[in-house]
């Protein structure tokens, strides 16, 4: 592992995924919150991130047994151990459990873990019994059973991965006839992605689909039995049969809704989350009751958190933080925002990138903008969050959502898109 120096007596607060991309806020919330030394888990010496902690363990940043192999051997070379756990995404979930349990530390029960987006079967199996809207759903093991889900659902319906994330695998099915190649396609994301975060779950499901026609995400301040909203985003998705996520706006224009709000905080008791933020994903529109998607353990990703904390003066991460650490006294009162703040996908032509050109003009809304994608890559059309060239992030002080065209961010994106990047088709081989 790698160090700095500091007390051997010292605790340590260890988090997980609080560097990877656009959660990285989440690092400067542990320096603020935790007066010690902040660690992760990495599995080699020269992960890029590892320069920001004070201590790298080397292990499995998804693998519980691995974690706790680190967190021991961390403790035999130097006397430490940690003072608390804090999980940031969802492949540090069961390990971040693991590793509570073995130093005693405060943490969600196992099955809150397993029965969040670790498992979404088990968490829509909740949420129903607990009288929660959500879409019904079918375990399947083979495309004649996804059929038979689908003709009991009613078309179209859903067919998506029960343990991954970001997307990974979500296809929508509008004919009988696509089954078999949507579910091989599902089968085919869970065989390729499934070694890379020790994904265990590797089970299929088939859901109803729900149309209501806006989607948003609450997020959720959860702690021993208590719970606020700390702030309602609205989501903007890409072209069907995939539900890429292109954009995000806090303050949503339904963040006054109650029963969004209320539908949230529900979703989290039946879970049984106790600790920490809650990404709440919910379906609602003008003429029914909503519905919920999904429900994260953890905290927003895709700089969620950021537009909350730049538009509302408050920070998830710090809070989360603060549960992990029994360090709440009373729960958070979110201020009135002061702007609307807005994250959109920088997404390049589809083909190959011949050239990455820095904007001749950045619009005033701008604060700033990130690249992932360089000359060479390949630009593929946006079917999860892994088909991202980048993103803007936005702010516009003093003003409402309703203020603004609901695509403002989109539209900005879409202009950096044109003035950074050049393409030509790929080839077959693309």
């Amino acid at each position: 592992m790698t160090s700095t120096a500091h007390s051997a007596n010292a605790g340590y607060l260890l988090v997980f995924g609080a560097a990877t991309a656009m959660r990285e806020r989440a690092l400067v919330a542990a320096v603020r919150e935790f007066d010690g030394p902040v660690a992760t888990i990495a599995r080699r010496v020269g992960t890029p991130a590892a320069k920001f902690f004070d201590h790298v363990l080397i292990g499995d940043f998804s693998d519980p047994d691995s974690a706790v192999r680190a967190t021991e051997e961390f403790r035999r070379e130097t006397g430490m151990v940690p003072a608390g756990v804090v999980p940031f995404f969802d492949p540090g979930l069961l390990p971040g459990w693991a590793v509570a349990r073995r130093w005693g530390l405060p943490y969600l029960s196992r099955e809150a873990v397993e029965d969040s987006s670790v498992n979404k079967d088990r968490m829509k199996d909740r949420l129903l019994a607990a009288g929660v809207a959500t879409p019904r759903h079918r375990r399947v093991t083979g495309p004649d059973e996804a059929a038979a889900a689908c003709e009991e659902f009613g078309l179209p319906c859903v067919v998506k991965p029960a343990g991954f994330g970001g997307s990974l695998g979500v296809r929508l099915i509008s004919d009988r006839a696509e089954v078999p190649a949507a579910y091989a396609a599902v089968r085919r994301v869970i065989e390729e992605h499934s070694a890379v975060f020790t994904v265990r779950n590797h089970r299929v499901q088939v859901e109803e689909f729900c149309p209501l026609e806006h989607e948003v995400s609450v997020e959720v301040l959860n702690h021993l039995g208590r719970r606020v909203v700390l702030g309602v985003a609205d989501k903007s998705l890409g072209p069907r049969p995939h539900f890429a996520e292109l954009g995000h706006r806090v303050p949503s224009v339904f963040s006054g809704r109650a029963d969004v709000r209320d539908l949230a905080l529900r979703a989290c008791a039946a879970i049984g989350l106790d600790h920490g933020m809650a990404h709440v994903e919910i379906k609602v529109g003008r003429g029914g009751p909503p519905s919920v998607v999904e429900v994260g353990a953890r905290t927003a990703g895709d700089g969620i958190c950021d537009l909350v904390e730049l538009a509302l003066g408050i920070s998830p991460g710090a809070w989360h933080i603060r549960s992990y650490l029994h360090r709440i006294g009373e729960l958070p009162v979110p201020p009135e925002p002061s702007g609307t703040a807005a994250m959109a996908v920088l997404k390049a032509p589809p083909g190959r990138i011949t050239e990455v050109r820095a904007p001749r003009r950045l619009p005033t809304a701008v604060r700033h903008y990130e690249l992932f994608a360089a000359a060479g890559a390949v630009s593929h059309s946006p079917a999860h969050y892994l088909h991202r060239e980048g993103y803007a992030e936005c702010f516009w002080p003093g003003t409402a959502p309703e203020e603004l065209p609901p695509d403002a961010h989109l539209v900005i994106a879409r202009e950096l898109t044109g003035q950074i990047f050049r393409t030509e088709p790929a080839g077959p081989a693309g």
